[in-house]
């Protein structure tokens, strides 16, 4: 699996649209299909469909969509954290202003 087809699929979702989508990430839409079409592969079914007015989810991407969005999410959090070229690790924004006892 690949964190860009799981991106594509969040994108279009969000913005339901593949072409939106494209424009949002910076790829061309012909892209985005392939990506989108290579993860819902990797998870053995369709998770968006045409519907009136543009892209809809499916029953399974409705399912899949919050997991796909926490996989970001930590991806992205895990990413922070490698550490910098002097050894220390990122420290995520949103973890500067916390206060530890």
């Amino acid at each position: 699996m690949r964190l860009s087809g799981v991106r594509a699929f969040v994108a279009v979702a969000r913005c339901g649209s593949m072409t939106e989508a494209a424009a949002e990430l910076g790829f061309t839409q012909s892209a985005i299909s392939r990506q989108v079409a290579d993860f819902e592969r990797y998870v053995g079914t369709k998770l968006l469909g045409r519907g009136p007015g543009g892209m809809r989810l499916t029953a399974a991407g409705v399912h899949a969509y919050p997991t796909a969005v926490e996989i970001l999410r930590l991806a992205e959090s895990i990413a922070a954290a490698r550490p910098t070229a002097h050894g220390l690790p990122r420290v995520p924004p949103a973890a500067r202003n916390v206060r530890h006892s």
